[in-house]
C-alpha cells in the first residue's frame, strides 16, 4: 500500500512541470507588432532603425513610431526589443523602407539585405522599397493622411494590376537572390510621400548585385512588369490627340544562339480601348503611333541597361541552358553587351 502511494506521488511530481502552461508566452495585447521598418545610415556611419507600429487600443491614435540607433541593423533591432515596454514581434512586418543614402552604398545595402533574409525574426516575404525622404518625417506624413486603419498603408502596394499597373512589388528574398545571380538583376520600387496621398510612386531603382545602377520612370517600369510575365492592363496612355486604355497584353520571347551570336525576339501584343480622340484621327494612326512609342521606349531603356551591364529584363535566364554553366558568370561582361533584341509591338483596338 505504501509502495503504491509513493508511486503515485512520484508520478504527480513528474507531471508538475507539464502543468505550468506556456509561462513565457505574451498575450497579443501585450505585444507591439510593427508593420513597417525604416532603415537609414547616419553621418556617424551608425544605422537608425524606425518602427511604424499600429495601435490597437480604442480611442488611441492610429500608430506610433519608435527609433533606435546601432552599429548595425541587428543591434538596433535588439536594443528596441530590450527598451520597449511591450514585447516586439517582427514576424508581421510587411514593408522594409530603406533610405536612399544607404541604398547607394553597394557594400552596406548588400549586408543589410543578407541580414534581412537570414534573420529568423523577419519574414523574407516582406516587401522592400527605397525612399529619398527622411524616414521619420515620412512616417509622420503617413499618419497625417490616414483616416481609418494604419494597415491601409500596405494596401498601396496591392491595388492590383487593373488599378495601378505602374507600381511594382519586390520582396526581400527576390533582392537577396539577385545578389548572387549571374543572369538577372532586379528593380526595387522607389516611393516618397505624396502631396495629398500616402505615397508617390517615383519609379524603380535598378540593382545589379546590390549596386544601384540607375533609376527608371514609372512608364519604363511597366516593361519590367511585362518581362516578368505580368500584364499591364488598366494603363491609360495619352498620345496628345487621343487617350487610350490598355485592356490586355501578352509577350512572347524567343531566344536563339548561333555561332556565339545571341538574339532575342520579343513580340508584344496589346489590346486597347480608345477613350477619346480628336476629330479626324483614324484608328490606323493611333495603332501606328502607339506601336512606335512603345518600341522607342523599350529600346531606350534596353540601350541604357546594356551600357550599365544590368540585365533588368532577365534575358540571361533564357540562355542558361545554352551557355556552359562555367561561363554564366561572364554573362554581364561578355555576352549581354553584344545581345541583340528584336522587339516589336502589335496594337489591336477593341
Amino acid at each position: 500500500m505504501k509502495r503504491t502511494s509513493c508511486f503515485k506521488i512520484v508520478i504527480v511530481l513528474i507531471a508538475l512541470p507539464l502543468l505550468s502552461g506556456c509561462w513565457d508566452i505574451k498575450e497579443i495585447d501585450k505585444r507591439d507588432i510593427p508593420l513597417i521598418i525604416g532603415i537609414r545610415r547616419e553621418n556617424d556611419n551608425q544605422y537608425k532603425v524606425t518602427l511604424y507600429i499600429p495601435e490597437t487600443e480604442k480611442g488611441s491614435k492610429l500608430s506610433r513610431t519608435v527609433t533606435q540607433k546601432g552599429t548595425n541593423v541587428s543591434s538596433a533591432l535588439e536594443q528596441l526589443k530590450t527598451n520597449t515596454k511591450d514585447a516586439l514581434y517582427y514576424k508581421q512586418v510587411r514593408l522594409i523602407l530603406i533610405q536612399s543614402n544607404l541604398a547607394n552604398d553597394n557594400e552596406d545595402i548588400s549586408e543589410v539585405i543578407q541580414f534581412l533574409m537570414k534573420s529568423k525574426e523577419l519574414p523574407s516575404i516582406a516587401l522592400l522599397a527605397i525612399t529619398d525622404e527622411n524616414i521619420e518625417k515620412m512616417f509622420s506624413s503617413i499618419n497625417d493622411k490616414l483616416d481609418s486603419h494604419a494597415t491601409s498603408v500596405i494596401d498601396y502596394f496591392y491595388k492590383g494590376v487593373d488599378w495601378a499597373p505602374e507600381i511594382s512589388t519586390t520582396r526581400i528574398w527576390e533582392v537577396y537572390r539577385s545578389l548572387f545571380s549571374y543572369t538577372n538583376d532586379i528593380a526595387v520600387p522607389v516611393v516618397n510621400s505624396g502631396k495629398d496621398t500616402l505615397f508617390s510612386f517615383e519609379g524603380s531603382a535598378v540593382l545589379k548585385n546590390g549596386k544601384m545602377m540607375e533609376r527608371i520612370s514609372p512608364s519604363e517600369n511597366q516593361f519590367i512588369h511585362l518581362f516578368q510575365n505580368h500584364q499591364t492592363k488598366g494603363k491609360i496612355e495619352s498620345l496628345g490627340y487621343a487617350s487610350i486604355m490598355v485592356k490586355n497584353s501578352s509577350l512572347q520571347i524567343k531566344p536563339s544562339m548561333k555561332t556565339d551570336e545571341l538574339m532575342v525576339s520579343s513580340d508584344l501584343s496589346i489590346k486597347i480601348e480608345i477613350l477619346e480622340k480628336k476629330e479626324g484621327v483614324s484608328h490606323a494612326q493611333i495603332q501606328s503611333d502607339l506601336e512606335k512609342l512603345i518600341e522607342k521606349r523599350f529600346y531606350s531603356l534596353f540601350e541604357q541597361a546594356q551600357i550599365n551591364k544590368a540585365d533588368i529584363f532577365g534575358f540571361g535566364q533564357h540562355f542558361r541552358n545554352q551557355i556552359p554553366y562555367s561561363e554564366l558568370k561572364n554573362w554581364r561582361d561578355e555576352y549581354y553587351p553584344h545581345l541583340k533584341v528584336n522587339f516589336q509591338a502589335q496594337v489591336k483596338i477593341e
